[in-house]
């Protein structure tokens, strides 16, 4: 290993910490790399970039001496002798460069720094008004879609980074309303940044970061915000286990979601209310906020949460679905009925987001290979596995790890064992 780093070889690297049992996935969680490119690696194409190469020396904890690289960031304080940073890189040397990278000659670590960049943060505009805000409100949507069909994993460093510098406009010169709008959107993006924090298995920081959306929120005056986070914030502690938490912050939302007579808010809450009471195994007071919010739903005239953030049918259908799958585990009675609503909820006219579907397909999975239909649960369960290649997600790990253990009760078919090895290669 220590020849390989030194050398560095990541593709030597990728491969021994394989054999030593690290999957793909996990090295991808720790590195922030996409699971394409860690294959890639994997079947031969070499790391060259200094970045990359220190985002690996930093995510599996390699001291950087070990590969070469320096221990400062280039351009910082401690990194440069006179502390100033080079804006244009030396013409002579530059141009020698490129001409070694075009012969194919081996790079050295002083290539390597000639070419990285210096930490230099995107100045902030001095007056921030209604156009700045829009763009923000805009990319935060554009980054709130993607985690819904990449996963957290894929855009919580880009969330973050905005985050910091979205927050230096709170300092800028702005009007009253400007300044509650940018705490609006600001809510929205701290939101995003826990829930993507959560999908790759940081839950401290989820909470906070979610902790600081509601606390902006208030700021703003948006009570649907506050809502909106005190549900996530449930969310959290249910996908954690802590089942009588997450009631508890549920109904702090909906009583939130209700003095602000938004249907489709409060419909939100009281299906989470359901899933909560569901994991609980207490199937009448579940069965109950489900049907609650079915009907809050149906009296919608024009929704009120945020796109893409928003209670549609097809979501409500998704978490009745997952309702009767919690349900099930605790009784096998509402099997039949888990197993129908999950099938409706993952047809191929279903309108939700791809990870959402990929959850549901995963209990669909669980759902039959529990039930009796071992054939059907093994096909579900490749094909969340084919899916799960795009996806960077903590949740869906834990998805898959359930059908796994659902395959192991039938360890005597050799489908079933083929699929147990597959998700134990891809977690």
């Amino acid at each position: 290993m220590r020849a390989a780093l030194a050398d560095r070889d990541i593709v030597e690297v990728y491969r021994l910490l394989g054999r030593l049992g690290m999957s793909q996935r996990h090295i991808g969680v720790l590195t922030g790399q996409a699971q394409p490119e860690i294959s890639a690696i994997a079947r031969g194409r070499q790391v060259v970039t200094y970045d990359v190469l220190s985002r690996i020396a930093d995510g599996l904890g390699i001291p950087r001496g070990y590969m070469g690289l320096a221990y400062n960031e280039p351009g910082s304080e401690n990194g440069s002798p006179t502390g100033e940073v080079v804006a244009v890189p030396d013409r002579r040397e530059f141009m020698g460069l490129l001409a070694k990278i075009a012969m194919g000659a081996a790079l050295t670590s002083a290539d390597f720094a000639l070419l990285s960049n210096p930490a230099m943060a995107t100045p902030t505009p001095a007056t921030v008004g209604a156009t700045e805000v829009g763009q923000l409100r805009e990319l935060t949507r554009v980054l709130w879609t993607q985690e819904k069909r990449l996963g957290g994993g894929a855009v919580r460093d880009a969330v973050v980074a905005q985050l910091k510098w979205a927050q230096g406009m709170l300092d800028a010169n702005h009007t009253d309303e400007v300044g509650r709008e940018l705490r609006v959107v600001l809510s929205d993006l701290l939101a995003l940044a826990g829930w993507a924090s959560y999908d790759v298995g940081m839950t401290g920081l989820a909470l906070r970061y979610t902790g600081q959306a509601l606390a902006m929120a208030q700021e703003a005056e948006d009570p649907v915000r506050s809502a909106l986070a005190l549900e996530q914030i449930g969310r959290t502690y249910l996908h954690e286990g802590d089942t009588s938490e997450a009631r508890e912050v549920f109904a702090f939302g909906t009583l939130t979601a209700e003095r602000t007579r938004s249907a489709d808010t409060t419909a939100l809450l009281l299906s989470g209310q359901a899933r909560a009471y569901a994991e609980s195994g207490d199937p009448t007071r579940a069965l109950d906020c489900i049907h609650r919010a079915q009907d809050t739903l149906s009296n919608v005239s024009e929704p009120t949460l945020p796109d893409p953030r928003g209670f549609s049918q097809a979501r409500l259908a998704s978490d009745h679905a997952r309702v009767y799958a919690d349900l099930a585990v605790h009784d096998h009675a509402y099997a039949d009925q888990a197993i129908t609503a999950l099938t409706a909820s993952t047809a191929p006219t279903a309108t939700v987001h791809v990870k959402r579907q990929a959850f549901r397909l995963a209990d669909l999975a669980a759902c039959h290979l529990h039930g009796g239909d071992p054939d059907t649960g093994i096909r579900i369960g490749h094909q969340v596995i084919d899916m799960a290649g795009g996806i960077r997600s903590h949740g869906l790990t834990e998805h898959l790890n359930t059908v796994r253990v659902a395959a192991r009760s039938h360890s005597t078919l050799s489908d079933a064992r083929d699929l147990d090895q597959r998700i134990a290669a891809l977690t």
